[in-house]
């Protein structure tokens, strides 16, 4: 499945609503206004005609999904100007609440402005400067990792894995790779009683998690240690145990790594994605980490390739640490994506 779902179907998908929003939308990309399709005044197309033009010109540069790129990009345009850099997010189907049928010159030179991004194969979701994941809303901005719509289940595994909270205490998690810090922020606007640590070695992840975490509240509540999890590495700033671990870390083999598609090549840190021959150059390591971190009986949940249930487990016995293969859970398209390890 593309990572462009709707967000209204993502929602619909994972059943889940938003707890609060923000957005930045920038593009770098300059071009005048005289070049776009803009409605000349003897004509004034409808909107419904600028859209079908739009989706014409993505679809003919052979730019995926191009009918609902098209629409969120109207929709983003029709946005009041000093909403632009507001916290307030675009929904696909908003062009269709707009008061007016015909687009402003202004709004007309900004929509040529985002269509530029988006045929310059940038994803929408950079174009925007946020995007809905689980219960929150994020920012998100190049070449910070975008957070899939299969992601969501590990937040609800993270969640239905702990026990039910008690007054005055709370749970500590540790999370490896947190990119834009979707996972960790969701699962604390989930519940008041945990704090999360992320280790994180991207600066631009590092600042961008940070944000978030200002944006939604929760600074409070979440850390971020800036570090490497690797053989031998010792990173500062962990407590000695945390009850759970988890992380949506680099997996894909490198020989599929030729394949993506260029809104992934071009724009996104391919460091979040490149998990090396076998994509468990990251994992294992993580794996030890874990084993190192957890009490007896703690647990660690993975996003991994659905090849990894399958080769994982041989790999477990080689390592130096106690971890187990607790459970193996498909994602909602039917895939084994996601690995619980106990440690025994």
């Amino acid at each position: 499945m593309s990572f462009l779902m709707s967000r209204a179907l993502a929602r619909l998908v994972c059943g889940h609503h938003r707890h609060s929003v923000l957005s930045v939308r920038t593009c770098s990309t300059q071009t005048p206004a005289t070049s776009t399709q803009t409605p000349d005044s003897s004509t004034h197309p409808t909107l419904s005609q600028v859209l079908d033009n739009v989706t014409s010109q993505l679809s003919a540069a052979q730019v995926p999904e191009p009918a609902l790129s098209a629409q969120y990009l109207l929709s983003c345009c029709l946005l009041p100007q000093a909403d632009l850099h507001s916290a307030r997010p675009v929904l696909a189907q908003d062009w269709r609440q707009a008061p007016a049928q015909h687009l402003s010159p202004a709004q007309a030179t900004t929509l040529h402005r985002l269509v530029q991004c988006r045929l310059a194969r940038m994803p929408v979701q950079y174009i925007l400067g946020n995007w809905d994941f689980h219960n929150i809303t994020i920012q998100v901005r190049p070449p910070v990792f975008i957070p899939r719509p299969e992601t969501e289940q590990l937040v609800d595994l993270v969640l239905s894995s702990l026990p039910p909270p008690v007054p005055g205490q709370h749970l500590h998690l540790l999370e490896v790779g947190p990119g834009s810090g979707a996972v960790s922020l969701a699962i604390l606007s989930a519940r008041q009683d945990l704090l999360v640590t992320c280790v994180e070695r991207s600066q631009a992840a590092v600042e961008l998690t940070r944000d978030n975490t200002s944006l939604l509240g929760l600074v409070d509540r979440l850390e971020v240690v800036q570090g490497k999890v690797e053989p031998g590495a010792q990173l500062e700033g962990l407590q000695e145990e945390y009850h759970l671990v988890f992380s949506n870390p680099p997996y894909i083999l490198r020989k599929d790594l030729m394949a993506l598609e260029p809104e992934i090549s071009l724009y996104e840190d391919l460091r979040a994605l490149d998990g090396g021959a076998k994509g468990l150059d990251v994992i294992l390591p993580i794996i030890e980490l874990a084993g190192e971190k957890l009490p007896k009986g703690g647990l660690l949940m993975l996003e991994v390739d659905p090849c990894h249930p399958h080769i994982l487990p041989t790999k477990l016995e080689s390592l130096d640490t106690s971890m187990v293969v607790d459970r193996v859970v498909e994602d909602f398209t039917g895939k084994e994506r996601f690995m619980v390890l106990r440690k025994t």
